[in-house]
């Protein structure tokens, strides 16, 4: 007989085996593609429209300006090669209306662009449409102005109305509806406005040490190549502070937030893979229990072991295959309403693609996932003797190695690792999985002998139902732990979600403030202060800013730029260390901590120090430094307008970031920056809207260089980017407990079946079917609730070192709530498992 046909009639015997395999994988492939179909999403929107982000094909960019010797290195590079090039300068100010009788005031991302701007990309106006390159002339004539929509309405003001920007008033010019070079790049912190560069030097609000970001963006020509003029500009511009960045580069920038994202969706992901993994390892083994007689007869026919290998390997590989074709079909469907509900949600264009490769990917990932898991199953079952046919006896498989399980766990670590991106996050992923599984092991194992002892002590009902928990110990094991996963990952996300949203929402009467300043100018502190003290505003607190770079540590130079794409990172770790030492650092002094600061390791010193005497102490975050890899004791060297600052790291600091109070990386001693040039923050409780919108007039009006940060319109654009992630996270663990039920569904029914014997003997003794039910639904009913009472455990230790670690903050536990879910879980699945006993106990014969 062929090697098709053969297979053929094997396949056609195993329907329900096939069936079950087919829904359990598809379940946790479902997952994967969702999310390796928002990756592509992203990916394909932020690749199309990269050079739309910088509006050229390679920027330049530095947040301090550009010194003189740069601006002529670049321009004369660019004559030289008669390149077109625009300048763009964004900075961040306050936009009041023009007429007095009613004074509002607005933060507004303000964008001065120079008449060849932009090159790519553009602005869809209200009523005019689209303007893209060559279209923005009539703003350059006179002072004009193009705003957002949102800042339309936030200052009521439309078309043909005055703002007041700087020392200058501009007239709307035009309402934005879309913005082309934002598109995609998360929330900014301001509405957008577009202006002329031609009147930026009347506006007054570029000062020493204003938050501004220069740009040169450059437009090449067809013959011209990215790469070699970035590789001049690198070599023209050491200075790590200038950013040289192609639309490549940029695209990867822009969308790292939603990478991110997808990462620990990633992550949930491969729970609900594992769970699945799980449901297709007790059932395939239960099913090869039954099928060890037909391979024995197979074998006594002459059939050789190797060939039936070969038969159930192309077995797994078809209903795997099957299996991720069926997902694709059902996530193809689902995809346009997905994009629709996101996109809604955070007022982002959302797009959700799967191609070929991602299939592929997703394909390779659980054909390897399924024969690791699955093939020494197999094996095992091929191994067992000949001689099982002549027993009357169930058979059973012979005992699996445990190092035919190796390749399955070296696996799952690098899956883990690639799916996050992290090593570190990966680890932990698995560290915390683990931990679940061996705690839950060893609870699970103490508890089943407990159960032993004190069974004795009990009724005929419950005796019998402890002690059927240890008979079958491997079926209620996989059981317990397949509920116990689900059930805990649901509990640590509705928990995390709660207290995530504690962290970020405003609390009235607290410390955490209202208002945010910045950029008030070393001249005007003093005049500042005046005003404060004469509206009595209730400032929280006023902190000074050095801008600095940071050369050595140690005596170790610090790591020469890398560009983004220049660099072949591996993992986030790596990212974030590199952007760190590669960037200017923000310094501060002060003599004492804010409340949203705590000294964790070596001791604060709040004295006025002597630089003469040697180098002051420094404190840092304690994130900041293992970011950097800084220890206490360490020497630190900075360059702060081209001079020299030593100093000693004495102690590390946890720093709550949520306060939104002016908080640094990076604390000196008093006595050493004070003469360096300098800006203020400043931070600010407000007692009614009245006095909100006073505040803002007045800092408009007397101090128009100065940002004004509302803090609760920051929480309410960082609440809808955490909306997305918590409804995606919920979605995915919604998905996770589904597989988890379909699963334990399958393998309680599975597990019954292995019982049928014990409940057929007992039928034969003349024990009546009520107490054989009975014994049955409270050997499950302590099954639930040990589960329950552990997930409960367990999920919300989860969210107690996740708050600790991740956010340095106390966790919300909505215990009422997750209870209430899991008592929920629990009565479906004791109702479930109670009508199969009942079906099993009313059949003729329970064989």
């Amino acid at each position: 007989m062929s090697f098709l046909k053969f297979f053929w009639r094997d396949f056609k015997s195993d329907q329900a085996y096939n069936w079950f395999t087919i829904l359990c994988a598809s379940l946790g492939i479902i997952g994967l593609l969702l999310v390796e179909s928002f990756k592509v999403g992203v990916e394909d929107k932020v690749t199309k429209n990269a050079r739309n982000f910088i509006a050229s094909d390679l920027s330049i960019s530095t947040r301090r300006g550009f010194e003189a010797d740069q601006k002529t290195k670049i321009e004369n590079y660019l004559s030289a090669k008669q390149l077109s090039y625009a300048r763009w300068i964004e900075t961040y100010s306050l936009v009041s209306r023009s007429d007095s009788e009613n004074p509002l005031a607005k933060l507004a991302d303000l964008n001065f662009v120079s008449p060849e701007f932009p090159f790519y990309g553009g602005v869809v106006l209200e009523g005019e449409g689209f303007f893209g390159a060559g279209k923005w002339n009539r703003i350059h004539q006179a002072p004009k102005a193009w705003i957002s929509r949102d800042l339309s309405w936030e200052l009521s003001v439309r078309q043909g109305d005055s703002i007041k920007i700087g020392e200058i008033s501009f007239v709307i010019d035009g309402i934005i509806n879309e913005d082309k070079f934002s598109s995609f790049r998360g929330f900014n912190l301001a509405p957008k406005v577009f202006l002329s560069s031609n009147f930026l030097d009347r506006t007054d609000l570029i000062k020493f040490g204003s938050t501004a970001t220069y740009t040169y963006a450059i437009k090449l020509r067809t013959d011209e190549s990215l790469e070699t003029t970035q590789k001049d500009f690198r070599t023209m511009l050491p200075d790590r502070t200038v950013k040289i960045t192609g639309p490549e580069e940029s695209s990867q920038q822009i969308s790292r937030s939603l990478r991110l994202l997808a990462d620990y969706l990633s992550l949930i992901t491969l729970m609900t893979y594992l769970l699945s993994l799980i449901g297709l390892y007790y059932f395939t083994q239960h099913f090869l229990s039954k099928k060890i007689k037909i391979f024995s007869i197979y074998k006594a026919m002459g059939i050789k072991n190797s060939f039936l290998f070969k038969v159930n390997f192309a077995h797994l590989i078809v209903l795997t295959t099957a299996s991720v074709l069926i997902s694709t079909s059902l996530i193809v469907f689902i995809l346009p309403l997905l994009e629709d509900f996101f996109s809604k949600l955070i007022g982002e264009t959302l797009f959700f693609r799967l191609n070929g490769l991602s299939l592929l990917r997703i394909l390779a990932l659980s054909l390897f996932g399924s024969l690791c898991a699955l093939g020494p199953l197999f094996w095992g079952a091929l191994q067992t003797p000949v001689a099982i046919i002549f027993q009357d006896l169930p058979a059973e498989l012979k005992r699996i190695k445990f190092y035919y399980f190796i390749p399955l766990m070296l696996y799952i670590i690098l899956l883990a690792v690639l799916l996050a991106n992290s090593i570190k996050v990966g680890s932990i992923f698995l560290l915390a999985l683990a931990s679940i599984i061996m705690l839950g092991a060893v609870c699970f194992k103490v508890f089943t002998i407990l159960c032993e002892k004190i069974s004795i002590r009990l009724q005929f009902i419950n005796r019998h139902a402890l002690r059927s928990l240890t008979r079958y110990f491997t079926s209620s094991f996989t059981i317990f732990i397949c509920l116990l996963m689900g059930m805990t990952l649901t509990i640590f996300i509705f928990q995390l979600e709660r207290s995530i949203r504690q962290e970020f929402s405003p609390t009235t009467g607290t410390l955490k403030p209202d208002l945010f300043m910045f950029d008030i100018q070393d001249s005007q502190i003093q005049q500042f202060s005046a005003l404060v003290e004469s509206e009595k505003w209730q400032q929280t607190m006023l902190a000074p800013m050095v801008r600095g770079r940071l050369l050595r540590i140690n005596n170790a130079e610090t790591t020469k730029r890398q560009e983004p794409g220049e660099a072949n990172f591996s993992t986030r770790e790596d990212e974030s260390s590199q952007g760190i030492k590669n960037r200017g650092v923000n310094l501060s002094y002060r003599s004492k901590l804010s409340w949203s600061e705590n000294i964790v390791d070596g001791t604060w010193n709040g004295k006025r120090c002597n630089p003469d005497a040697g180098p002051c102490e420094i404190s840092l975050d304690k994130g900041y430094a293992k970011r950097l890899g800084v220890e206490l004791d360490d020497k630190l060297v900075f360059d702060i307008s081209g001079i020299e600052i030593t100093g000693i790291v004495r102690s590390f600091r946890s720093v709550k970031w949520t306060s939104f109070e002016p908080n640094f990386f990076i604390l000196f001693q008093p006595g050493i920056l004070e003469d360096a040039p300098k800006t203020y923050l400043a931070s600010f409780k407000v007692r009614s809207l009245e006095e909100k919108r006073a505040i803002f007039s007045k800092i408009a009006q007397k101090f128009p260089n100065v940002s004004v940060l509302e803090v609760s319109e920051i929480l309410k654009k960082v609440t809808a980017i955490f909306d997305l992630m918590a409804l995606a996270i919920k979605f995915i663990a919604n998905l996770s407990l589904f597989v988890a039920l379909v699963v334990l569904i399958a393998v309680s029914f599975n597990h019954l079946d292995l019982k049928k014997r014990e409940m057929t003997l007992y039928t034969m003794l003349g024990l009546r079917q009520e107490k054989i039910k009975k014994i049955v639904n409270r050997e499950f009913s302590t099954l639930l609730l040990l589960c329950i009472f552990l997930s409960l455990l367990f999920g919300s230790l989860m969210t107690i070192a996740m708050m600790k670690f991740l956010f340095d903050s106390g966790p919300i536990l909505r215990l009422p709530f997750v209870v209430s879910i899991m008592a929920g879980i629990g009565i479906v699945l004791f109702t479930i498992v109670s009508l199969r006993v009942r079906y099993l106990i009313k059949r003729k014969s329970l064989f």
